[in-house]
């Protein structure tokens, strides 16, 4: 199951993908809220009442997991370094790069519903299925998207995919945040260096700001795949990034 947190002023959404307790979650939608932030998380609070054992609790979270924190019956989101206050329950993933959540600075009221993807994507999407990925088309200033995500042996993948009538371009998730300094430049030499074995994936700038392997292609099918195993490959080379656990 699928659910989209709607950010209401911006026009804007982002997706989760829930693989525990999906009756009981789907049972309560759709219901309004608001985003909070803390540390390197954001949480909403929700009308969801978890029967759960004390087995189900966990101490420990990852980047890009999604928790039940049952004394606030609320949803948390985790996007970088930060755990939870106190034990939670694991129900699903982020799809969006995490990077996305990152520069939500303030209270957003949101709107929180199932996601149906959209199929104006079909074509590109087998790609994606046939690669593990899982996938929906959030909304960014109003206009849909297409992002994915895969956990394979321990490792999350995420990105952001834009296709035009000329081309591809894929982003995974912000690696860190790029800064203008002697360091910051030595290590992207250093990454560089490191992927310039691939034909595809390369060292990039998102538009916020943060250091990511991108690639582009045709608007083929075939190259998009070749395009993608090399933005993947390129990432298990980062060992401290794709890692989650």
């Amino acid at each position: 199951m699928f659910l989209e947190i709607v950010f209401r002023d911006l026009k804007s959404s982002i997706v989760v993908d829930i693989n525990r307790y999906v009756d009981a979650i789907r049972s309560v939608v759709p219901f309004s809220s608001k985003i909070n932030i803390w540390k390197h998380e954001i949480y909403f609070s929700t009308p969801i009442e978890l029967r759960y054992s004390r087995e189900d609790l966990v101490y420990k979270v990852y980047r890009g997991g999604v928790y039940y924190w049952p004394p606030g019956k609320a949803i948390c989101i985790f996007y970088g370094f930060s755990h939870s206050y106190t034990p939670v329950i694991h129900i699903g993933n982020l799809v969006d790069p995490i990077n996305v959540l990152s520069s939500i600075e303030k209270v957003f009221d949101v709107d929180v519903k199932e996601h149906t993807p959209d199929t104006m994507f079909d074509r590109y999407v087998e790609v994606l299925m046939k690669r593990g990925y899982r996938w929906a088309t959030p909304l960014r200033s109003g206009e849909k998207v297409l992002v994915a995500y895969k956990m394979d042996r321990e490792r999350r993948y995420s990105i952001s995919i834009s296709i035009e009538p000329y081309g591809i371009y894929i982003e995974s998730e912000g690696i860190a945040r790029f800064r203008n300094d002697l360091s910051t430049i030595q290590e992207l030499s250093r990454l560089k260096s490191s992927i310039s074995i691939y034909n595809y994936a390369r060292i990039d700038i998102s538009e916020d700001s943060y250091i990511v392997i991108s690639a582009n292609s045709l608007p083929d099918p075939n190259d998009f795949e070749k395009a993608l195993k090399d933005v993947e490959e390129a990432l298990e080379s980062i060992e401290h990034f794709s890692k989650v656990v």
